[in-house]
C-alpha cells in the first residue's frame, strides 16, 4: 500500500492506494496556513478511524501545484511512516512525455490525469477533461506524449463571479437546470454556467480532433465532474480516482514494479 497525495488548489486528495485503486480517500480543503504537524493529525487520526494498518504502507507518494505544501507533506512522510517521500516532478522518468514548449510549467497533476487514464484507455488518443478550481483539459497521443490542452474557467469560479460581480444575483448549486431556457433566476445561471460549460467541452472536443486529425476518447475527473454527467455528449467515462490512479501508475514506472 501507498499513499497518494494530490495537493490542489482549493482540495487536498488522500488515497491509500493498493494494485492500482484507492482502497481509503480522504478529501481535505487545502489550508496553506496549515503545518506538517496539523496535517499529520488529520491523516493519524482518518488512518486510526478507517484502521488502516500503518506497518502496510510502503511509500508516501506526492503530487503538487500548491509548492508551499510540497516541502510540508514532506515532512509528513517522515513523521508518518518514517520515510522520505516521492515527490513527482517532471524531469524525472514519468512514462510519458511532456511534448510542449514550456514543459517545466506542466502541473503535476496534468500529467497524473493522463497517466491514469492511459491504463484505461491504452494505446488510444485521450483526453481528460479535470473540473477542478480551473476547467483543464489534457491531451494524451497514444504514443503517450502529453501535448497540452486547453486550460478554461471553473465551473465554481464562474457561478462565483456571477454572485461576487452582480448585485441582484444569487449564490446557487452548481445542479442540472430543468429548463436550459429558465423559468426562475437560478435555472438562468445554472443553464448558463452548467450546461454553456458543457457546450464549451463538446466544442473543444471536437477542435482539438479536427486539429489532430484522429479521435479522441474522453474521460472526466476533478471534485465537481459528477455535475456535468448528462451535460456534455463527448464525455464517456467520470472518474473520480484518476489522478489518485495516475500517480500510483507512475510510483510503479518509477520504482520498476
Amino acid at each position: 500500500m501507498i499513499i497518494a497525495a494530490d495537493i490542489g488548489n482549493t482540495n487536498i486528495v488522500i488515497g491509500f492506494m493498493k494494485n492500482g485503486k484507492a482502497e481509503k480517500v480522504l478529501r481535505i480543503a487545502t489550508d496553506r496556513g496549515r503545518t506538517s504537524d496539523e496535517y499529520k493529525l488529520l491523516l493519524i487520526s482518518f488512518i486510526k478511524e478507517e484502521e488502516i494498518d500503518k506497518g502496510d504502507i510502503k511509500d508516501f507518494v506526492i503530487s503538487s501545484v500548491v509548492p508551499p505544501l510540497t516541502p510540508i507533506f514532506q515532512s509528513v512522510s517522515e513523521k508518518i511512516i518514517c520515510k522520505k517521500s516521492i515527490t513527482i516532478l517532471n524531469n524525472m522518468d514519468l512514462g510519458i512525455k511532456i511534448d510542449v514548449e514550456e514543459p517545466h510549467l506542466v502541473g503535476s497533476d496534468r500529467i497524473c490525469d493522463v497517466a491514469g487514464a492511459a491504463t484505461i484507455f491504452p494505446q488510444e488518443n485521450i483526453c481528460v477533461v479535470d473540473f477542478g478550481t480551473a476547467t483543464v483539459f489534457n491531451i494524451l497521443t497514444k504514443d503517450k506524449r502529453f501535448i497540452g490542452g486547453p486550460i478554461a474557467v471553473g465551473v465554481i469560479a464562474a457561478a462565483n463571479a456571477l454572485f461576487v460581480e452582480t448585485a441582484k444575483l444569487p449564490r446557487i448549486a452548481l445542479n442540472v437546470p430543468q429548463s436550459v431556457i429558465g423559468r426562475n433566476t437560478v435555472e438562468e445561471m445554472q443553464s448558463g454556467v452548467v450546461v454553456g460549460l458543457g457546450g464549451m467541452v463538446d466544442r473543444l472536443i471536437e477542435k482539438i480532433e479536427q486539429e489532430l486529425n484522429e479521435p479522441l476518447r474522453v474521460i472526466a475527473t476533478g471534485g465537481i465532474a459528477h455535475v456535468m454527467a448528462g451535460v456534455t455528449q463527448r464525455i464517456e467515462k467520470f472518474d473520480d480516482q484518476l489522478t489518485l490512479k495516475g500517480i500510483y501508475y507512475i510510483y510503479e514506472h518509477f520504482k520498476g514494479v
